[in-house]
């Protein structure tokens, strides 16, 4: 049922500061009452970990350490994305493109979808992109950061407020940085912020990258996702009709820490959209004690569990509307 009139009304009394005085201090209660929630799961994590979420429906954003940087591992791919449909745009780099695979392309000996096929295979810029995002393959990778370059796909993400955003160099290539070697050796693939991440995934939602046809790409690449480990893996698709679009990073630290281990990085990104809301959401962990590399290492349980925390209040948010 519609009620115009109503709404006008309400419009009216927001527009003149009468309900604003009761409105802000309730919101700001909600987004505390969450953040405190998050503060004390995430406190249970061995490890550091960040988390931030972006209300797209105009709520109040959650966070927790979201201004930390963290390392990306391959979470940074999101940004190569952005930066080849950028280039496309523009005229830089053809879609058309064809480019062969050769032995020397294939980077690393992980048995992911470019290391299984025979040297010569053609590939166009779409199939590179689909690679890189939905099975994380590293060759694709390395091949769209050679045609678009790290230095560029860096200013890029400046160019969108995302300063702690920049990849350093191609995959299994570690200490050959192609920009910012000092970061490299501690970061190493590339280097985000909880916040940052998630605004970008945010930007990509709300068509503000390139075009709205642009995202709706690459909203429908990031929905290909292979690895659901974290942020998808405790929502309630059964019940629900739920879309994510997400990105997974996966590596260990560069440096060790004062006790002389390397710890684990686990990163996930998401734009999420439930029955009723739509929110950017981002996770990093670095200093992980757990490397079981199986669905119950403690970063993907402690993540899943933050995500559905998350979701349950943006729709809880979304019903009182």
């Amino acid at each position: 049922m519609s009620f115009p009139r109503y709404r006008t009304v309400l419009g009216g009394l927001v527009a003149l500061g009468v309900l604003s005085s009761a409105a802000r201090p309730a919101a700001a209660a909600d987004s505390g009452r969450i953040e405190e929630q998050i503060r004390i799961r995430a406190g249970k994590f061995r490890g550091l970990l960040g988390i931030a979420a972006i209300d797209l429906n105009g709520g109040p954003a959650i966070a927790f350490n979201a201004d930390v940087r963290f390392p990306t591992a391959s979470l940074i791919k999101t940004a190569v994305m952005v930066e080849t449909y950028h280039q496309i745009a523009e005229g830089r780099l053809h879609r058309e493109k064809v480019v062969a695979l050769v032995d020397s392309d294939r980077a690393g000996d992980e048995p992911v979808v470019l290391n299984q096929l025979h040297s010569g295979i053609p590939l166009t810029i779409p199939d590179l992109l689909h690679l890189m995002i939905a099975f994380s393959d590293n060759t694709a990778t390395n091949l769209l950061v050679r045609e678009v370059g790290a230095a560029r796909t860096d200013r890029r993400m400046e160019s969108y407020g995302l300063s702690s955003t920049k990849i350093f160099r191609p995959t299994f290539r570690d200490g050959h940085a192609d920009v910012h070697p000092e970061l490299e050796r501690e970061f190493g693939l590339g280097m985000t912020t909880p916040r940052e991440a998630a605004k970008l995934m945010g930007l990509i939602a709300n068509g503000k990258i390139v075009s709205r046809s642009a995202c709706d790409e690459m909203l429908a690449i990031l929905a290909l996702q292979q690895d659901r480990q974290m942020i998808p893996r405790s929502l309630p698709f059964e019940r629900e009709k739920i879309f994510v679009g997400n990105k997974t990073g996966w590596d260990e630290e560069k440096l060790p820490d004062s006790s002389g281990v390397k710890g684990e990085i686990r990163t996930d990104a998401a734009y999420v959209k439930g029955p009723r809301s739509r929110y950017a959401i981002a996770i990093c962990t670095r200093r992980g004690k757990d490397k079981r590399p199986g669905a119950d290492n403690d970063a993907l349980v402690t993540g899943g569990a933050l995500s559905r925390m998350v979701y349950d209040e943006m729709e809880r948010r979304a019903k009182k509307r």
